[in-house]
């Protein structure tokens, strides 16, 4: 959840039903307005009626994501490893270890968070938005719808982001969608003490999400979806308008779960991510002609990432010019230099001083001498250049 947070209408957490006045029809004949209030005060009796009275799970669930929070740290402390590589052990979204087996991390990002502001903001928004659902749709739905939430939005982060990933606010706006399904069932109740102000603060979080990278959009989509839907399936009766039967979310609900995942072990940046893998391998281990040859099928694939594609590229560079394929390593690089510049004109100029071509290496390590590439062997290189 990013840090604009907008007040959603608390007024209704007050309401009780013994302070509030229900008119009963005893055969009075009511105008307009006494019958739109009637009609209104009995959607409101349908819903505080599922309310509960305390939000517990609400506050449990903070207290996880703080204590997580705080062991983390303390095992930081005590091992000096840092934070962020103990959140990756945890439980951070890692496309690559997803697709080795572990599955759990589709869940377990919830609980994680990157730092103690995004864990303030995260609890601040699961307060705020946690009492309200959980005071209307109870502990165990609202537990549930929580968890499916946070879960639907990392299969979405999964699909469509090949970055790290962990936090609450995925499940923190399924239960924005959660809100917004009670429009859908309870629409008077729901104009009067929500109205615009849901909509806006989705459409504020999303659009600062769009405009940082650092956030992960597709993985708040995926909670509100998630959360929409699993309000139907928790709450929606078997019979009745078709936008209201069970069965509709039930269905809707898995297509786009089961699809999701089918897609995201089945995307061409996941699978590049395997191969880059074992590309990463043969690099370590000096193999060259294998690296070649990966490095080459995954260029050949086109993944769309631009990480993958610098990583992918410089790989294949190194190996192409270590084998003698100098055609292709010169091909490879200029390709890095547009992604990466300062990398792509520093690889091309190693690899012009390997080939001989002695005034091309060094116009390329000036050039990314001028864009300030942190390689401590530029100067050293060039002065051996020009001393030739």
């Amino acid at each position: 959840m990013s840090r604009f947070i907008v007040n959603i209408r608390k007024d209704f957490l007050l309401m009780n039903e013994n302070n509030v006045n229900f008119h009963e029809n005893n055969g009075v004949n009511y105008d307009n307005q006494n019958i739109n209030e009637e009609a209104f005060n009995q959607e409101r009796r349908r819903v505080a009626a599922l309310r509960v009275q305390r939000p517990t799970i609400t506050y449990i669930l903070i207290a996880i994501n703080i204590a997580m929070w705080a062991i983390l740290n303390l095992i930081s402390f005590k091992t000096g490893k840092s934070y962020n590589e103990l959140i990756g052990v945890f439980g951070a979204k890692i496309n690559i270890n997803i697709l080795r087996g572990q599955y759990w991390r589709f869940i377990t990002p919830i609980f994680l968070h990157a730092d103690i502001t995004h864990l303030l903001v995260n609890c601040y928004s699961l307060n705020a938005v946690g009492q309200i659902v959980e005071r209307i749709y109870g502990h165990a739905k609202f537990l549930l719808i929580y968890l499916v939430a946070g879960i639907m939005g990392n299969i979405l982060s999964f699909m469509f982001s090949i970055n790290p990933a962990v936090g609450a606010s995925g499940a923190i706006f399924g239960l924005l969608g959660a809100l917004l399904y009670l429009g859908v069932e309870h629409p008077k109740f729901f104009r009067a003490y929500f109205g615009r102000s849901i909509f806006t603060t989705i459409a504020i979080n999303l659009g600062y999400g769009f405009l940082n990278t650092g956030i992960d959009n597709f993985g708040h989509i995926g909670g509100l979806i998630g959360g929409f839907f699993a309000s139907g399936i928790v709450k929606a009766p078997i019979k009745g308008k078709w936008y209201m039967n069970k069965v509709i979310y039930i269905i809707l609900f898995l297509a786009i779960g089961v699809s999701g995942l089918i897609y995201g072990f089945n995307c061409g940046n996941n699978i590049a991510l395997v191969k880059l893998d074992e590309l990463y391998r043969h690099d370590a281990n000096q193999n060259w002609n294998e690296a070649a040859n990966i490095g080459e099928e995954i260029l050949e694939q086109k993944p769309t990432d631009k990480n993958i594609n610098i990583e992918v590229l410089w790989m294949t560079t190194k190996a192409e010019a270590v084998i003698g394929n100098y055609n292709k390593a010169v091909e490879h690089g200029k390709a890095l230099v547009k992604l990466s510049p300062k990398d792509g004109h520093y690889l091309l100029g190693i690899v012009y001083y390997d080939m001989g071509q002695l005034e091309l290496s060094r116009e390329e390590l000036q050039k990314a001498k001028a864009l300030n590439a942190s390689y401590s062997n530029i100067d050293e290189l060039i002065r051996s250049i020009e001393s030739r």
